[in-house]
């Protein structure tokens, strides 16, 4: 699949970058310091994809999981073409506190309750295939467990077709001195959500190649 959705976002071969990448790298030493990871349980990877006036206008992948302490996760990576033709791409990470009560979710309006485990200042997905983490720092806070950052397009698509193929890690960090929280997400995307991104991304990058061309004339 990597070599597919390649061929369909890089084939021209130089894709134009109009948003700030914020990613950095960080040090071995300090990702070699945080704490041991933990594996979620409940694992799910499915397909999110946006539409509007009857184009593809955003695809992506969100990944969630729960883990022994009842702490769900949530992570959102999706690229996106607004209506201007500018190109960008999302990550948002969530994590906080499922209340529960003699072993079941405690409901609240038809739903499960959730408690904020406090603000999250950095957050960092890392596949097996990546030597470094992919570190997302300065993002918004829209709600004090949400946390969600800009990045550059290509670079996001890259990091779709890893972990749609690949184990990979998704850190946060709550403080300024302590170690990061790891999670390990070892389950595969399904055939089925497989196919779903295959083809949302083909229709995204056919309304981009739409865009460039409405935009020559």
């Amino acid at each position: 699949m990597s070599g597919y959705f390649r061929k369909l976002f890089f084939k021209d071969g130089n894709m134009k970058h109009t948003v700030i990448f914020i990613a950095a790298l960080i040090s071995a030493k300090a990702f070699a310091a945080a704490s041991v990871p933990v594996v979620p349980s409940q694992q799910r990877l499915t397909t999110v994809e946006y539409a509007s006036g009857g184009r593809q206008t955003g695809c992506g992948l969100r990944v969630t999981g729960k883990t022994e302490q009842d702490l769900s996760l949530n992570v959102l990576i999706t690229v996106f073409m607004k209506e201007t033709g500018v190109t960008f791409g999302v990550v948002k990470v969530v994590a906080r506190k499922m209340d529960m009560q003699n072993g079941e979710p405690i409901p609240k309006d038809g739903s499960a309750a959730y408690s904020s485990m406090g603000q999250i200042h950095k957050a960092w997905i890392k596949p097996d295939s990546g030597s470094q983490p992919l570190v997302y720092q300065n993002g918004q806070t829209s709600h004090n467990d949400a946390y969600m950052v800009t990045t550059e397009f290509s670079g996001t698509v890259d990091l779709l077709v890893a972990i749609s193929r690949e184990k990979f890690s998704v850190g946060l960090n709550r403080s300024d001195d302590g170690p990061d929280e790891i999670f390990r997400f070892d389950r595969r995307i399904s055939r089925e959500e497989a196919g779903k991104l295959s083809v949302c991304m083909r229709n995204l990058r056919g309304a981009i190649e739409q865009n460039k061309r409405s935009n020559t004339f």
